[in-house]
Parts: structure tokens; C-alpha cells; sequence
């Protein structure tokens, strides 16, 4: 056992004699290719843990400074995006954010961030079933809303939420990419009435 490479490598990465050890022995005593094969395996966990592809790990895994547990929690804390889009990514844009609320008014803290997001040229893909079940009732004044309201907040109790899926599989359907985005944002519904009393939909125009 080479005491002093056990040494550098525990200088560069934060872990006990014993790893130390073990990845030396499987890279043949590289200090580089050990550094490398424990930072790359840490990754991989945090890909299974979070449930996101390698390079998205990789990047958070780096910000953080390589704390798995900081890397784990920052993904978990990101907004869902669904879109046609091949390639979503985060920006400040007219749209509709999407999050569960209790019959208190209350969101729900779980260990996912549970709000998504869906720009508004995709959400014209769903708008009318949305707009279908109108008027209800504020739960929070009782008044009467007429329609939905695209530049504020809608709330959408359990039973109506499941309306509006049935509504939303029902239509047709011709381009493959607006299936996609319907099947992604039913299954962020169905996840989310599992447990939730309503589903907001807040218009940020």
C-alpha cells in the first residue's frame, strides 16, 4: 500500500482510509483515475436518486462543489417544464405555472419540487379542455368564475382535474411531439391528485 498517494488523494477528495485504499488498488495506483472514478460513481448515484440523466447530475454535482446531498436536493428543487420542446430549458417567459394545493390553501412540501411549468404556445394545445368546466366556484370567496383566466389564478378541485384528463385524452390528436406533451402533463395530473385537493393554474402574463 503506497501510504503517501493515500495521502494526496485523500488531500484532493474527502473520504476514509479505507476508499482511499480500494480505488487506488482498482486503477493501479493512479491518483487521477481514482479521483476521476469516485467523483464519476457519485454522479451515477445522484443520477438514480434524483432520477435525471447523467449530464444533468454532472453539472449540478460540480455546482455544489461535489456535495452529493446538496447536488440531490438542487435537482430535486427544479420546476418541471412541459413542452413540445426537444430540448426545455428553464427561462422567463409567458406561460402557466401548475402546482397541488390542500383544501386549506396550502402547498404540499414533499421531496420533489411540485410545480410545473408550460409555455403558453403549449399550453394552447389544452387550453379549452381547461376552459370546458367553467363556470366554478372559488373555494376561497365562493364567488361564481365565469372563465379562465389566462393573466391570474384558477383553482381546480380533484373531481374536476380528472374531467379536464378524460377531456384532454378524448381530443384528437395528429402530431406526435403535442401526444407526447398531453401524455407528460396527465401523468404530472394523476401523480398529483393522488394527494392533491386542487390543481392551481396560474397565467403569468
Amino acid at each position: 500500500m503506497d501510504i503517501e498517494k493515500i495521502k494526496i488523494l485523500r488531500n484532493k477528495i474527502a473520504i476514509p482510509l479505507d476508499i482511499a485504499a480500494k480505488l487506488l488498488k482498482d486503477n493501479n495506483g493512479n491518483i487521477e483515475d481514482s479521483e476521476r472514478e469516485f467523483h464519476n460513481t457519485n454522479i451515477k448515484e445522484i443520477s438514480v436518486l434524483a432520477e435525471c440523466d447523467f449530464e444533468t447530475a454532472r453539472e449540478s454535482y460540480n455546482f455544489c462543489k461535489y456535495d452529493k446531498t446538496k447536488a440531490i436536493e438542487k435537482i430535486n428543487s427544479k420546476q418541471v417544464i412541459i413542452t413540445t420542446r426537444e430540448n426545455p430549458t428553464p427561462r422567463n417567459e409567458i406561460g402557466f405555472i401548475l402546482w397541488p394545493e390542500n383544501r386549506n390553501g396550502e402547498n404540499y412540501k414533499t421531496k420533489k419540487r411540485n410545480d410545473a411549468f408550460i409555455p403558453s404556445a403549449d399550453f394552447d394545445y389544452v387550453i379549452n379542455e381547461f376552459r370546458s368546466v367553467f363556470p366554478l366556484e372559488n373555494p376561497w370567496n365562493t364567488n361564481i368564475e365565469e372563465h379562465f383566466d389566462i393573466c391570474g389564478t384558477n383553482w381546480f378541485d380533484n373531481k374536476t382535474c380528472r374531467i379536464i384528463i378524460n377531456k384532454i385524452r378524448q381530443a384528437k390528436i395528429e402530431e406526435l411531439k403535442v401526444t407526447k406533451f398531453k401524455n407528460e402533463l396527465i401523468e404530472w395530473l394523476e401523480d398529483k391528485l393522488q394527494y392533491a385537493d386542487y390543481i392551481v393554474v396560474y397565467g403569468n402574463l
